[in-house]
């Protein structure tokens, strides 16, 4: 579980963000389940689906007691919607002790501001793109400054659009989530739920192949499988280290340069992931 410390008399400004960039699972949870403990880089409690109507009351209670014992993430509802409103006066009461929130149903760089403007200035927003509509304002949406991450919401945006879970069908919306957080620099996106445990690290790793660099998860039993898709392989970093030691023997092409660049990158990420 991701934890962030509040420097002294900064009780207005965010908790410092914890392996916001780099975090490659994020668990939803819901405050009714009790428990903080997870073998995930991030916990989120889920004020949105993780509460059910009649309980939602209940749920912001339990996840401001959890936050005494730590700074908690929380995947907050649709902004402008009562329970979002809600949801983002929890966020207020929590003065120092919200490590981020998780945008559910983001239709556009609007809600982003709205909810930043809600929020301790620098408390870092994971949107969710989950409709069509949604899916043709990524690049705003990742452009606003508030923006940290895009995650995709498979199992909504597959609803409003028809789509299948096929992989081919998802493609296309897959791709333009990397290529919007590409484009302004901010990490790759976050995949919707990892799914079925012994599918966890196939689907990891298509999710590397697209572009993704972490997913949402459900259940625990799925992180470790997540983990090894998304965490370069040793093999891998081998060889990407030794082409950045090799020197070329010979003129080279023009796909020289940015395979070294993929290669830095590559190191660069699994140093940084060993860190955590």
């Amino acid at each position: 579980m991701t934890i962030a410390h509040t420097p002294a008399g900064a009780a207005s400004a965010a908790p410092a963000p914890a392996r916001v960039d780099l975090a490659r699972t994020w668990m939803l949870r819901s405050p009714l389940a009790g428990g903080l403990d997870t073998t995930a880089d991030v916990l989120v409690l889920d004020l949105e689906d993780g509460l059910p109507a009649g309980r939602k009351a209940e749920g912001r209670e339990r996840a401001h007691r959890a936050a005494a014992d730590a700074p908690v993430w929380l995947r907050i509802s649709a902004a402008g919607t009562r329970d979002g409103d809600d949801d983002l006066s929890l966020c207020r009461d929590l003065e120092g002790r919200l490590a981020g929130v998780v945008l559910a149903m983001c239709a556009g760089p609007d809600d982003v501001a709205h909810v930043a403007a809600s929020l301790p200035f620098g408390t870092p927003i994971v949107a969710m793109v989950e409709s069509a509509a949604a899916l043709l304002a990524a690049p705003a949406i990742a452009a606003h400054p508030a923006t940290r991450r895009l995650a995709f919401g498979t199992g909504d945006f597959r609803r409003d659009t028809g789509m299948a879970a096929d992989r081919m069908a998802l493609s296309w919306p897959r791709a333009q989530l990397v290529v919007a957080s590409a484009a302004v620099g901010i990490a790759g996106p976050i995949d919707g739920p990892c799914g079925p445990i012994e599918q966890a690290r196939d689907a990891a790793l298509h999710a590397v192949a697209m572009g993704f660099t972490g997913t949402l998860a459900l259940q625990d039993a799925a992180v470790a499988g997540a983990h090894a898709g998304f965490t370069p392989s040793p093999a891998e970093v081998e060889a990407a280290r030794s082409l950045l030691s090799a020197t070329p023997d010979g003129p080279v092409d023009g796909s020289y340069a940015p395979t070294l660049a993929r290669a830095r990158a590559l190191v660069e990420r699994a140093e940084a992931l060993a860190a955590l």
